[in-house]
């Protein structure tokens, strides 16, 4: 009697599964936007020197922070080195 009840509550929900797929259907929001996506329509534009050279390279601009990252490596660095050399003589 149980398997017949199990049998029968897993063909209901099979059912209304089914019944249910045919009125949602989901529909995926980025497809226009994910279509063609990595096609080039055209060339870019590369602005090149007189005389067909490549660009220069762009400025890096070396901004406060950077110089303390560049200052505390140093740093860093010039003291593991002292205490290596305290301990090894």
């Amino acid at each position: 009697m149980v398997r017949v009840l199990v049998f029968c509550t897993a063909l209901l929900v099979l059912a209304l599964q089914v019944r249910a797929e045919e009125y949602y259907t989901v529909e995926n929001p980025f497809h226009d936007a994910l279509t063609n996506m990595f096609d080039i329509v055209e060339q870019p534009y590369i602005p090149m020197e007189e005389g067909g050279g490549s660009p220069p390279p762009p400025d890096v601009p070396l901004d406060g922070g950077l110089v303390a990252l560049i200052a505390a490596g140093g740093i860093a660095g010039y003291r593991r080195l002292r205490a290596r050399q305290t301990h090894t003589v």
